[in-house]
């Protein structure tokens, strides 16, 4: 794999870390908020915690997003769209998400502490995670199994097609050279 090629493929991880940082970050606001109005917060209060929590779980969202990212690459290389279920692709999201954030919550705080959180406090967190990486990944198989309906294409034919097109507009831009009049020439 070519160092660009690899760089392209390193965005495209980044982009889908973002959309399940934002798509996470978006539920948990809601998630949060509506659990703090359910403890009778007051409403400003709840939506400013609400928020505080979202960016935070957003944060987890996105770190999921790059590790379900590394799966799919390994897992569906050669697929076509229309041949992945968008149930089974969030089942299986679901099941990644719902281990890997205790998993990681739990070796962040054995690095940093030196001791693993009791489990009890985790359980919730796998509950959630599992929740939201599912819907994010089914909701965004299901948009891009609709889109590719218009233009079919493999998993690995999609990603090349992005190389080729991103390279080929750095190219462009790099030979792009703007025109002078002549009589600016002649100065």
């Amino acid at each position: 794999m070519s160092d660009e090629s690899k760089f392209y493929r390193l965005r495209a991880a980044v982009r889908n870390s973002a959309v399940w940082g934002v798509a996470w970050g978006a539920i948990g606001t809601v998630v949060a908020t509506g659990m703090r109005l359910a403890d009778k917060i007051p409403f400003g209060h709840a939506v400013l915690d609400g928020l505080g929590m979202g960016i935070r779980i957003g944060i987890m969202g996105g770190i999921v997003g790059a590790a379900f990212f590394a799966f799919i690459g390994l897992a569906y290389r050669g697929k076509r769209l229309s041949e992945i279920s968008w149930v089974r692709f969030g089942t299986g999201a679901a099941i990644l998400g719902g281990l890997f954030v205790p998993a990681f919550l739990q070796t962040m705080n054995l690095l940093s502490d030196g001791s693993i959180v009791p489990w009890h406090l985790v359980t919730d967190d796998m509950l959630f995670s599992a929740i939201f990486a599912g819907i994010t990944a089914a909701g965004t198989m299901v948009i891009a199994q609709r889109n590719e309906a218009a233009h079919p294409v493999t998993v690995e034919e999609l990603l090349e097609r992005m190389e080729r097109d991103a390279l080929a507009a750095a190219q462009a831009a790099e030979y792009q050279k703007p025109e002078r009049s002549r009589s600016a020439e002649r100065l």
